[in-house]
């Protein structure tokens, strides 16, 4: 007699550690017993080590398919145990999504009469699955930024790779994004699986933590990965990886937690490297708590920011979105729109054409314009002031030639420029770069202006000063390390403690 152990999944479909614990002790009772026994375990679920140690190696059973479902039909619809192939082979969904098949789709379909009908009814439940996807490609993002360079690559990678033209190991094949929120990261993510003509698994640690204790979140991080792993060639795409911490941070709250969180989360990468075929990609806002592990090589071979939009990219959604408007009216509009993510563009796209068609009428180019806040009165001055101020801080970095200068950028919000930092190594000559092109703002104002404004200062440049003198051994206190900054004695000799 052959005994049969499997864990029997809630109505929630996931396998939570009461039922694991449940399956333990079955399992440790029929090893009691002299018959044969055979444990069948989805790949997401893991039994205690103590039970993997004397059990055999797992046998990984492949998964369904049209051969596997004609069979099983077979069995269920027929009293000779066959079916008509040629009728009910077309009629079955594509192996893809069946290989994404659950349980409940299974059992309604198998209620159907005959098998041609069941047949039917499965491809039907999971139409949504092979339905094509709403989201862009990389061609209708039309982003130009050093990330939106690299997705391209990795797409034409992984075709490489696909076609044996190019080895795995030999392709950065995974990705960690960073940006203020807004900036597309998730587009860009969803653009490199619709441009691959490839499926794209989405989660987030806060997806995972919703299934409940640790147990139950480590459950479905892995279900996430063997998902990926079962589709592939396939795209993981990981949300606010940030969420999981840092084992390196200060705050030791659910440090035991978010070890074990990070630890599991690195194993999964790396069998993820091993399986071949997956794109691994991840966000964040915040990649400065990000565990220093998950950061190296190897884990994320590329580390690549989204930031704001540029004129040309701004031009392109707006051409998408109004194809039939002046070359002249869409730059107009541009214009007004710079300084802000594609989110932002984005919802006020869908708000003005929502009011468009409520008033029976068709969104244009110079409508939209309305509708955007006027410039404020006597704004000239300030945007030229601004100006002026950033323009310090790209010439000195580039007559220093400390580090290049990537873009400059003026908008409502302010200006910006974007560059690398030029404290490389850590010597005194790289922090004096660095401080001196974030002084050139102010120098560039009291230059051109006669003047400097409250925009060129700041607490943060003022605790690089101090941390090269107080904490690097490398300003006027020599070889020492005397504590970290305390911004109260920057401002106030008499505050207790400064001397």
């Amino acid at each position: 007699m052959l005994q049969l152990l499997r864990p029997m999944e809630t109505g929630t479909n996931k396998i939570t550690e009461h039922v694991i614990a449940k399956l333990e002790h079955e399992i440790l009772a029929a090893l009691a017993r002299p018959h044969p026994l055979m444990i069948l375990l989805p790949d997401t679920a893991s039994l205690p080590a103590n039970l993997r140690r004397v059990l055999p190696p797992a046998l990984q059973l492949p998964p369904i398919d049209r051969e596997i479902m004609l069979r099983l039909l077979g069995q269920t619809h027929s009293a000779t145990g066959k079916v008509d192939r040629m009728l009910i082979t077309p009629l079955l969904p594509e192996n893809d999504a069946l290989a994404t098949m659950d349980m409940p789709s299974l059992m309604s379909a198998l209620r159907e009469p005959n098998a041609p009908a069941a047949a039917r009814k499965l491809a039907a439940l999971l139409a949504p699955m092979a339905n094509a996807s709403s989201d862009m490609t990389l061609e209708e993002i039309g982003g130009d930024s050093p990330a939106h360079r690299a997705a391209a690559d990795i797409v034409s990678d992984l075709a490489a790779w696909k076609r044996g033209a190019a080895r795995w190991s030999d392709l950065p094949h995974s990705v960690l994004l960073t940006g203020a929120p807004g900036t597309g990261k998730s587009v860009l993510a969803r653009a490199i699986a619709v441009t691959a003509g490839v499926p794209i698994i989405e989660a987030t640690l806060g997806n995972w933590q919703s299934a409940g204790h640790l147990g139950d979140m480590l459950r479905e991080m892995r279900r996430s990965f063997a998902q990926a792993i079962r589709l592939k060639p396939s795209v993981l795409f990981i949300d606010e990886i940030d969420a999981a911490g840092s084992r390196a941070g200060k705050d030791q709250h659910n440090a035991n937690y978010r070890a074990n969180v990070i630890d599991a989360l690195l194993t999964e990468i790396d069998r993820l490297t091993r399986a071949e075929g997956v794109i691994l990609v991840a966000a964040t806002n915040h990649p400065d708590v990000v565990d220093p592990a998950l950061l190296r090589p190897g884990r994320f071979d590329l580390h690549l920011s989204l930031p704001l939009p540029t004129q040309a990219q701004i031009r392109h959604m707006l051409h998408r979105a109004l194809p039939g408007e002046r070359a002249e009216d869409l730059a107009a509009l541009a214009l007004a729109f710079s300084g802000q993510t594609p989110a932002a563009i984005d919802a006020r796209l869908r708000a003005a054409r929502a009011a468009a068609r409520r008033a029976g009428g068709q969104l244009t180019a110079r409508a939209l314009r309305t509708t955007l806040p006027a410039a404020e009165p006597g704004r000239a001055a300030p945007d030229r002031r601004i100006a002026v101020h950033e323009c310090g801080h790209a010439i000195v970095a580039s007559l220093l030639g400390a580090v290049p200068v990537r873009r400059m950028q003026l908008s409502s919000e302010g200006g910006s420029t974007s560059r690398a930092s030029a404290i490389h190594e850590g010597t005194a000559p790289e922090f004096e770069n660095e401080l001196t092109i974030i002084l050139a703002g102010r120098a560039a104002e009291r230059l051109v202006l006669g003047s400097i404004s409250a925009v060129a200062g700041g607490s943060a440049d003022s605790a690089l000063q101090l941390q090269f003198d107080r904490e690097f051994g490398l300003g006027t206190n020599g070889n020492a390390w005397l504590g970290e900054p305390d911004m109260s004695c920057s401002r106030t000799m008499t505050a207790p403690g400064c001397g």
